[in-house]
């Protein structure tokens, strides 16, 4: 836990100290799927909003008994939902961090599997906290007040813009380009840095390359789901 900590204000002396310890991040791990699940939890609601707006804003209308039975099986199936997140965290990290041992393995010194997990993990704090945020923001602007279900994120560049204006693509985008995602790459660099003595120059290029190859899915992801809702009617 103390090694937890220190990563939000002496993240270089925390690496150091997993450098040293070389085991696997068990309780980091642990508490990142904790904090991802209690983020899904809470984003129940929210998530229940988003839904009724994406029915009720279709071009085919749905009777209140359809809308109804459609937010029954949601609401229904919340939790089942939410492990599911929690499960798709994981698989991410791990996936992540094999990405991150491969760049090493191109560019060199190479970060080997276990020890590229562990840089992954403790980084990937900042975002499950960055999430939490977007969460409480979302809370404290008042859940009614959610208009479009694809403009929830309120940490990033996108608060200057509207996905009408910029595209499903581009919103994506800057949606992603927040404080949090900046705390994960600079925590990525030290990181990579500290395991592999890299200069830190090489380690922030390496770590700001992972970050735009990591952030091609999700604004993938969003150009899919845009196309699928109009092809459904729903915009």
């Amino acid at each position: 836990m103390n090694t937890i900590l220190q990563i939000f204000f002496s993240p270089k002396k925390a690496f150091k100290e997993l450098k040293e310890e070389n085991n696997f991040p068990t309780m980091a791990f642990i508490i990142i799927l904790v904090l991802i699940a209690v983020n899904l939890i809470l984003m129940i609601p929210i998530t229940s909003k988003i839904t009724t707006l994406t029915l009720t804003q279709s071009s085919i209308p749905l009777s209140d008994q359809q809308l109804e039975q459609s937010l029954d099986i949601i609401y229904k199936l919340r939790y089942l939902t939410a492990i599911s997140g929690v499960f798709s965290t994981a698989i991410i990290l791990f996936l992540y961090a094999f990405l991150m041992y491969i760049i090493t393995l191109i560019a060199k010194p190479v970060l080997g599997y276990i020890k590229s997990f562990t840089v992954m993990v403790y980084s990937y704090l900042a975002l499950v906290f960055g999430g939490l945020v977007n969460t409480g923001l979302l809370y404290l602007q008042g859940i009614e007040n959610i208009t479009n279900p694809f403009e929830i994120e309120l940490t990033g560049l996108c608060i200057f813009t509207t996905m009408d204006q910029a595209g499903g693509a581009l919103y994506a985008f800057l949606s992603l380009v927040n404080p949090f995602q900046l705390w994960f790459v600079v925590l990525l660099s030290i990181g990579l840095k500290v395991f592999t003595e890299m200069k830190y120059v090489k380690a922030l290029l390496l770590c700001i390359l992972f970050w735009l190859i990591t952030t091609i899915f999700p604004v993938v992801s969003m150009i899919l789901a845009e196309m699928t809702i109009k092809k459904a009617g729903f915009m």
